[in-house]
């Protein structure tokens, strides 16, 4: 699985970093840098620096972030790692990235309503082990998508070693999803599953893989 893991200085994933070596068979580490907070450090550098020097101002903390980069990339151990540093906006940056890399997931450990908008799977870690987890269906009208959905979702807890299970609250029409999993009356387990446009509430203290 290719994992996408986007990297900012207010928003460090490390509960996605822990988990890359059971969830990802590569990984591209994108280490943004905020543009607006670059902008600011000039802008009120600019008050005491002459203007020749704000560039040296601006390398230095590109430099100082890379290193922070560097240092990520290499506490993962066991999976290949291609390390993308980058300038900008958080949202936009991982858009492109996503754009030009098509990742299997893209994996933090924040939810920002945001992120629900990429064309991507994203898994939201809220660390701890991962023993159950469980598909919440709320409709079964895209039903091809449901069950292309649940074999990914498979494919994540086999990963982790964790049991599958679905959950449908309307118990006449069950029967058509029992063929793909197992079945039960309420969610259960440390992570839960949903289709984006299917969530309703977000569990804050369960892993969350918004499909």
């Amino acid at each position: 699985m290719r994992c996408l893991i986007p990297v900012h200085q207010e928003l460090y994933p490390k509960n996605s970093l822990k988990r890359t070596e059971k969830l990802c068979d590569e990984i591209v580490l994108l280490y943004i840098v905020d543009k607006k907070l670059m902008d600011k450090v000039q802008s009120e550098a600019s008050y005491i620096l002459p203007s020749f020097a704000l560039q040296n101002v601006e390398e230095f903390i590109l430099n100082m972030h890379r290193q922070e980069a560097e240092k990520v990339k290499n506490s993962i151990r066991n999976v290949p790692v291609e390390l993308r540093f980058v300038k900008g906006e958080y949202y936009e940056s991982i858009e492109r990235e996503i754009l030009r890399n098509s990742p299997d997931i893209l994996m933090t450990d924040s939810h920002l309503r945001g992120l629900i908008n990429l064309d991507a799977p994203i898994w939201i870690d809220r660390g701890g082990e991962i023993r159950e987890c469980t598909m919440i269906v709320t409709s079964l009208r895209k039903i091809g998508k449901i069950k292309r959905a649940i074999e990914f979702a498979k494919n994540v807890c086999d990963r982790l070693s964790a049991s599958f299970y679905i959950y449908y609250p309307n118990t006449q029409e069950k029967n058509i999803l029992e063929p793909l999993g197992k079945i039960v009356d309420s969610a259960r387990g440390e992570a839960v599953v949903f289709l984006k446009e299917q969530m309703q509430r977000v569990p804050e203290d369960k892993t969350l893989l918004l499909i």
